[in-house]
């Protein structure tokens, strides 16, 4: 969904607008991340060696890739920039330094990240990290007497921060990148977590659940969706519905074989997915600077042989899609997979 919002005003027009929408994406892995993070963290939370491991395989997924793509966008980019840059590529310099993407604090300075050209996507990114800092120390401590009216709490107030920090006078864009103002995915997903745990609920009560609340969902996000992920037309409860929406088709997706052989076969099950699911995280951010070259204006100028620029431009878009896939399979089975080999490292 976000590769397709990204190539939006490339792809023909009519699908354009849905293509717009792609960044709710981010908000469905938001979801996912919570509802998988808090599972492990809550089935672990008596173990001797309970933040050990957390943080060794946190590290061992994350920060390969991370890194390659830092090395990439600080020590190998400006090379190119230097020798190439006249021919075919028109792309300034980060406007953040590396310290930030190293701390994981790049979201909190939305004006000038937004200015990124290699690295926007990794703003999701600092957020998970961000997460992860403070959520094991909670679970680890919490009874479920108390952690689930809490994060019920905490998903109400969420909307009201964002209507705070808009009356405060922060922009659009800084609270959409805050991880204080944009954790509702998060908590969705732990809710759920907690909830499959304790409670045990039956399949038709987690069918019925999440058909209800993806239509909750969809029902609110329909009449406020931006043109934008924070366009001007961005409205506080877009976030909350994309959240609701996102929970409800994760708790269908676990119960997929209620809805039937053809949704649960050609969609829940669906073998393109599950490899796009596969390679996911490096396609995520490896994707946005291989566009940005592939979708160079002097690029197509350049190739444009038959000076047909839309045609060109089309031909260009397909050709970064395939080497975003390509790049992000490598990167997965060999770095990736390499990394992950390694628990146990460290201790």
């Amino acid at each position: 969904m976000v590769l397709i919002c990204h190539v939006r005003g490339v792809i023909p027009h009519a699908v354009n607008e849905i293509a717009e929408q792609g960044w709710v994406g981010v908000d469905l892995f938001f979801v996912l991340s919570g509802f998988l993070i808090t599972g492990i963290l809550w089935e672990a939370r008596e173990s001797k060696v309970y933040f050990l491991r957390f943080y060794e395989r946190r590290v061992l997924r994350i920060w390969p890739a991370y890194l390659l793509l830092l090395l990439f966008a600080f020590c190998i980019l400006p090379v190119l920039r230097r020798f190439l840059g006249g021919l075919i590529l028109s792309v300034p310099s980060e406007s953040l330094g590396l310290w930030a993407y190293l701390l994981m604090i790049q979201n909190l300075f939305a004006s000038q990240f937004i200015l990124s050209h290699i690295l926007p996507a990794t703003w999701s990114l600092a957020i998970e990290e961000q997460f992860y800092l403070v959520w094991p120390a909670v679970i680890r401590r919490a009874s479920l007497r108390v952690v689930l009216p809490c994060l019920f709490a905490g998903f109400l107030v969420a909307p009201f921060l964002r209507l705070w920090a808009a009356y405060q006078g922060f922009s659009r864009i800084s609270v959409y990148y805050n991880t204080l103002t944009h954790y509702d995915g998060l908590l969705c997903g732990a809710i759920v977590a907690i909830w499959l745990r304790s409670a045990r609920p039956k399949r038709s009560t987690l069918l019925i659940a999440g058909v209800v609340l993806f239509f909750a969902g969809f029902a609110l996000f329909l009449p406020i969706h931006p043109s934008a992920a924070a366009g001007q037309d961005w409205s506080p409860l877009v976030v909350t519905s994309v959240a609701l929406l996102s929970t409800g088709l994760l708790l269908a997706a676990l119960v997929s074989e209620n809805l039937g052989s053809f949704l649960h076969r050609f969609f829940f099950m669906n073998r393109t997915l599950s490899f796009l699911g596969f390679i996911s995280y490096s396609l995520y951010l490896y994707h946005f600077p291989i566009l940005q070259f592939t979708m160079s204006a002097r690029l197509v100028a350049r190739l444009d042989w038959w000076h047909h620029t839309s045609l060109t431009r089309y031909l260009l878009v397909i050709c970064g899609v395939g080497l975003s896939v390509l790049m992000a399979w490598i990167s997965r089975v060999t770095l990736e997979r390499a990394a992950l080999s390694k628990k146990g490292i460290f201790g």
